[in-house]
């Protein structure tokens, strides 16, 4: 008597078709919550490829190539749809942050269908869980100050500069707060001080993954901005972090220190930023 065997049919693909936006890399098995929407209120679904999966939507006509949506670099419909972009993105990745570790995408990353997304996990595969595993159980919290009194008023000249050498605020007291900071933090990233994103030029602010996080939804008050930086904190370390910038804040009335997160470790996901990444 034959014997005939049949390939165990395997679950049907229920990912999206059509271009798909990409929010963050999280390890498979994480399913995003039911009604969760993202680009274009599309829903999020999660798109494994061996021990990862990448949330995404497919907002459809919102993200054709010449859209807001679009690759960074090119051009974006208009700043309203773009903010719309944003806001979607933090909510996705913010939400699945809160639950497990995410490696956020830069904001406007598509990809032309699922199996270009199964690609690109395959291909980066050893990079993606070696960051999943050493932002594990980390989020990022941003801190910035402003001038107060006499110094808010005066502007830069232009060639002044905001940082050293080593990436450290030239200000004394901005860098003494960053290096109590820092001695909390597993790490530091010091961004570009900046009053404003300044109009008309939205789309290239758009293109940095930092300006994907809430840190920069931050109201900027009056005064000239003396330190603009992002800390990896580990969870347990929270309290302290934040006590620490509560202590700096009282004792520096030169200074208005806003503290925002946490948020999703969007400044790390760049192993450069990571002290001590193997490889």
């Amino acid at each position: 008597m034959a014997v005939t065997t049949r390939p165990i049919a395997g679950p049907p693909d229920e990912s999206p078709q059509g271009p798909l936006y990409v929010y963050g890399i999280v390890r498979r098995g994480f399913r995003p919550r039911p009604g969760l929407t993202g680009v274009g209120d599309a829903p999020v679904v999660a798109v494994p490829e061996g021990r990862l999966a990448a949330l995404v939507s497919a907002p459809g006509s919102a993200c054709e190539p010449s859209g807001v949506c679009g690759p960074p670099g090119e051009p974006a419909a208009d700043d309203a749809s773009l903010q719309a972009t944003a806001d979607a993105h933090r909510r996705v990745v913010d939400e699945a942050a809160a639950a497990v570790c995410v490696l956020p995408t830069r904001l406007g990353t598509v990809h032309r269908d699922a199996q270009e997304v199964r690609r690109t996990l395959a291909a980066r595969a050893d990079l993606y869980r070696r960051l999943l595993a050493r932002l594990d159980g980390r989020l990022e919290w941003g801190v910035k100050a402003y001038a107060r009194g006499e110094e808010a008023d005066a502007a830069p000249t232009g060639d002044e500069p905001v940082a050293d050498e080593a990436g450290e605020p030239t200000d004394g007291l901005a860098r003494a707060a960053h290096h109590a900071l820092a001695d909390i933090a597993e790490c530091s990233c010091v961004h570009t001080p900046q009053d404003a994103c300044p109009a008309g030029v939205a789309a290239a602010c758009a293109t940095s993954a930092y300006w994907t996080s809430p840190i920069a939804r931050a109201p900027y008050p009056h005064g000239r901005n003396l330190l603009d930086s992002a800390y990896l904190v580990p969870r347990e370390a929270a309290g302290t972090f934040a006590e620490t910038v509560g202590g700096l804040a009282a004792r520096s009335p030169e200074l208005r220190i806003e503290l925002t997160g946490p948020w999703a470790p969007y400044s790390f996901t760049e192993p450069g930023r990571l002290p001590g990444f193997p490889g």
